[in-house]
Parts: structure tokens; sequence; C-alpha cells
């Protein structure tokens, strides 16, 4: 997935800024490896809200029921690609994710719910189910790609687990280049290749610091 939609939403985040994100961030661009006919869109402001509104209010009718959470999150999704189209998946499964956290829902219950509903959607849309693999790599937790990947995998999605896992592998490493500017350390302006800063605080190429 493009790295520039590579982005955490945490908790409080409003519908309106979920939609002006998803129009700057490039959802309005192909996803890697997906077709031209894929190509992703954005959700309004208001069907972010909606989103947001129904999938509240069903967490909290499930109250502690872990089983019933991770089914109003599956549902939740599903209801939402059904209706605003296989070409929204990415940025609906944002939105029922950081949705989700800001709700209050454990990692495992988050990841269980978009697993279950991934594989079911599979069965009519298959990109759309790599979509929802792909976009919980990039953007989940830790916890929440790790119960997304044993959820599908133990209902014999094991592509689906794949593809979650792959994403999330690939996003760390882009993050850490990006942001850090190091593979080993703190990066550009005091991070290391070997123990020692490019471009800042010296720079050392080995871990015994001959300068630069």
């Amino acid at each position: 997935m493009n790295s520039t939609f590579v982005t955490r939403l945490r908790g409080g985040i409003s519908a309106v800024s979920l939609a002006v994100l998803f129009s700057a961030s490039g959802v309005l661009g192909t996803m890697a490896g997906l077709s031209p006919a894929y190509a992703q869109t954005a959700l309004t402001a208001d069907q972010a809200s909606s989103i947001q509104t129904s999938l509240t209010a069903s967490i909290q009718a499930a109250g502690n029921n872990p089983t019933a959470v991770e089914a109003a999150i599956s549902q939740a999704l599903q209801t939402a690609i059904s209706t605003y189209g296989a070409g929204a998946t990415a940025s609906i499964t944002n939105v029922v994710l950081t949705t989700s956290e800001a709700d209050g829902v454990a990692p495992g219950q988050i990841g269980t719910g978009l697993a279950q509903a991934a594989v079911a959607v599979s069965a009519s849309s298959p990109v759309a189910a790599a979509t929802i693999a792909t976009t919980v790599g990039t953007e989940g937790r830790g916890g929440e790609v790790a119960s997304f990947s044993a959820t599908a995998s133990s209902s014999g999605s094991v592509s689906l687990a794949s593809a979650a896992s792959g994403a999330s592998g690939t996003a760390a490493i882009t993050g850490a280049i990006t942001n850090a500017g190091g593979i080993t350390g703190a990066g550009t302006g005091g991070g290391a290749v070997g123990g020692g800063a490019a471009g800042g605080g010296g720079g050392c190429l080995n871990p015994s610091c001959t300068a630069l």
C-alpha cells in the first residue's frame, strides 16, 4: 500500500477529519498490486460518520461479550462495503479499525472481527478481502495484526493471514527508514549504520566509530 496512507488514527478523531485525511493521503490512487478497476475511493464525512455511529452503538450493545463485539465489528465492515462499494474498502476498514480502538475494544477482538469480515467478503470479492488484510497490516497495532492473522489462518484463509503479516512487516521497515532514517538506529540527524550518525552527531561507519 502507498506509504502516504500509513497514518495512524487515534481515539477521538472526527468523521470530518477521517474524510479529509482519506482525500489528502492518496486513498483515491490505485492500491499497490490491485487492478485499476479496484482503485480506492474516499468516504465522505457523512459516510464515515454513519459507519462510526452505527458501529459504536453496536459495540455498546454488545457490552462485555467478546464474541458479540467481534461480530459487531465484522458486521459493520461487511455492511459498509456492501453499502459504499468495494472501491472504498481501504477507507471503510480504517474507519472501522480506528472507531473500534476509540471505543476501547481490545486489540485481539478488533483483529478477530476484521478477519471474520475479510473471510466472509472473500467469497464474493477476493480483492476486497485482500484490501482489508493489507489495510489491517499497515494500519493495525501488533495485537490487531496478530489476531487477524490467527483468525484468518484458522478459518482456512492463509493468504489473508499472510497478506496482513506481510503488510505489517513492510510498514515497519518503511517507517523505520522514513521516520528514523536508518535500518538499525535512530536515523538521519542522530541515527546509525553500524553505530553512528549519518548527518548528525559526527557520524560513524562502525561500532569503533571511525570518523566520516
